[in-house]
């Protein structure tokens, strides 16, 4: 059971199910908290829209029929009539036929239902409207219906709603407002009358007929500190028990947003906006069903980005499974058929630290019997290395060979066979370069192929911290130089400068053509040297080991160029201790022919 719980299959599927899980809830908590947010604003502001929509409709309506209520208040004729000072006895005819085409012109005249103007005394009374034939007509004898109205006014508003003073068929309500009637200009002017207008609710159910409430919301209309619901009809309702103002944002000043509770306890939000300056609201609620509809679709919404993260987190979760299965599985596989080919190499690059691992160290187990025979194979290489360079010359130092067969042998113990084979490669063509032929003087271009197989070597044995860069002007890679002349000089670099300092560095070499012939460089960033170190390795009386050339390296480089070319050329040292140390080759430029050894290679 505790092995089952380690495997690698429960650990991958527990780390995606924990950090899915843990993903998800936090994904959630915080959309769910912006969901809210934004599901309510956008319920708000769309209540507002529509709103303000209907109000502006309304109020355009209302504010032309104000414009008549301000025109009969005052109009000359109108006046003129009501105060009864004048004599001439068609004067009620004009003033009716004036306030009557007034009234037709206006364009809310259909919701008209009456148009009344009366003297102060309720002795002289003109009206006009769609709505004076039917119902109680009016006379002195039921003009004192019009108090009702009058003992509600609201001073140049509408003030409410209510049954039609003028009909006693049940059912049917009036829109209605009033103002004075003055008698010429200015402050002070007296009053001669009141002009009443009646108008048909129908003036604001129309404008909603195409309004669309949420489930679950109502609508309604505030006139005169009454409210009445709009839904086609104006049925008289009760407004909220308590209401608080909330702070969220609306597009106009003068919306209001409240936090109400219901008669019956229930919650909700309402949005009202002012119908111009008559006085009306129009409110909507919005109750938590309408919430709950908007965040369920929301909520929709993110179930299926939750589904597709799942199914993304899935395919990853398989392409994991197959990386850290099925891959090391079949690498397995084809260790154990070499093995049966004969191959009984060991490959710790299957020795993971899981189950598998655990079956590649048994398989590497089988093959150990392979260790002696490379040992055995190692001493062999060194062997003939030691011999290759004592061809070349006596002096070369055999701790080359065993330090390059021992990188090898590192190398076969912590990497793959890429390695192995780019540093035997590597170390092939320098042994190549030992044995073939006596040749004095190469191509500086093979020069420069023997020293990048002797860097690839060394490259490898100090794990990739020592770096050479080539600087090599155009036109120099057929100059002749003696064989063998950079290479010393990056084995002294390498040993004299950079490991000293803890085996990681870098090294220059640059090659340039000069007045005198042709220059060679080798700058490291090493430990460096003081003038006595430098005389010391250009005279050969260094004592202690210097890499590949024991005492003598650098000298017999110098020596061997001064016996080719002649004393004006050689080697310098320019150093200073601890930055860097330059070692200079100056030679003669020469290019000439030379017999190739492409039969010997």
């Amino acid at each position: 059971m505790r092995r089952r719980l380690g495997s690698i299959k429960f650990r991958v599927v527990a780390v995606v199910v924990l950090f899915t899980l843990a993903s998800a809830t936090a994904s959630v908590a915080l959309s769910l908290r912006h969901f809210q947010r934004s599901a309510r604003q956008s319920l708000l502001q769309s209540a507002e829209f529509n709103l303000n929509l209907v109000a502006g409709i309304v109020s355009r309506d209302l504010d032309a029929l104000g414009s008549l209520r301000d025109w009969c208040g005052g109009d000359s004729i109108v006046g003129e009539y009501l105060s009864g000072r004048s004599g001439v006895a068609d004067l009620g005819v004009q003033a009716f036929e004036v306030m009557n085409q007034q009234a037709r012109s206006n364009r809310t005249y259909p919701y008209l239902l009456r148009t009344v103007a009366v003297s102060q005394d309720y002795r002289r009374i003109l009206q006009c409207g769609s709505g004076t034939t039917a119902g109680i007509p009016l006379n002195p004898y039921t003009i004192s219906r019009l108090e009702r109205l009058e003992y509600a006014l609201g001073e140049n508003q509408w003030a409410g709603v209510m049954a039609d003073p003028f009909t006693d068929v049940g059912g049917s309500h009036i829109l209605y407002t009033c103002g004075p009637i003055y008698q010429g200009l200015g402050r002070g002017r007296p009053s001669l009358g009141t002009v009443f207008l009646m108008v048909s609710t129908t003036i604001v159910t129309d404008s909603i007929t195409s309004y669309q409430v949420p489930e679950g919301c109502a609508l309604w209309l505030t006139v005169g500190g009454s409210s009445f619901a709009l839904d086609g009809t104006l049925a008289p309702i009760q407004p909220p028990a308590a209401s608080a103002p909330t702070q969220d944002a609306t597009f106009n000043a003068s919306t209001r947003v409240s936090q109400c509770t219901g008669a019956d306890g229930s919650e909700f939000l309402s949005v009202s906006c002012p119908v111009g300056s008559s006085g009306l609201w129009l409110t909507q609620t919005i109750s938590t069903q309408a919430l709950s509809a908007s965040l369920g679709s929301l909520y929709g919404r993110q179930l299926a980005l939750l589904c597709l993260s799942s199914a993304l987190i899935g395919a990853v979760v398989l392409w994991l499974l197959r990386r850290t299965i099925n891959q090391p599985i079949l690498r397995l596989q084809s260790r154990m058929e070499a093995i049966s080919s004969g191959d009984f190499s060991s490959d710790p690059s299957i020795e993971w630290d899981n189950e598998l691992g655990d079956v590649g160290r048994g398989i590497n187990h089988l093959s150990q019997s392979v260790e002696e025979l490379m040992e055995r194979r190692l001493a062999d290489e060194k062997a003939r290395q030691d011999l290759e360079y004592q061809i070349l010359q006596s002096q070369i130092n055999p701790h080359f060979l065993y330090n390059s067969l021992n990188s090898i042998k590192w190398m076969a113990t912590i990497q793959n066979a890429d390695g192995i084979a780019e540093m035997t490669t590597s170390l092939a063509h320098l042994l190549k370069n030992v044995s073939k032929g006596q040749r004095t003087l190469i191509p500086l271009s093979a020069e420069l192929s023997l020293l990048r197989d002797y860097y690839v070597i060394q490259k490898y044995r100090y794990g990739g911290a020592i770096v050479l860069t080539e600087d090599i002007a155009p036109g120099l890679e057929e100059a002749l130089i003696p064989r063998f002349t950079l290479q010393p000089l990056l084995e002294n670099a390498i040993f004299h400068g950079i490991e000293p300092k803890g085996g990681a560095g870098a090294v220059l070499l640059t090659a340039r053509p000069t007045p005198e012939g042709l220059e060679l460089a080798m700058t490291d960033d090493g430990v460096g040297m003081d003038a006595r170190q430098a005389a010391a390795l250009l005279s050969g009386e260094e004592t202690g080991p210097v890499g590949l050339f024991r005492k003598i390296g650098l000298n017999n480089v110098h020596r061997r160029v001064q016996c080719e070319f002649g004393p004006d050329y050689g080697l310098s040292i320019d150093s200073q201790p601890g930055a860097f140390t330059c070692v200079t080759v100056r030679l003669p430029f020469t290019t000439e022919p030379y017999e190739t050894e492409a039969n010997e290679a």
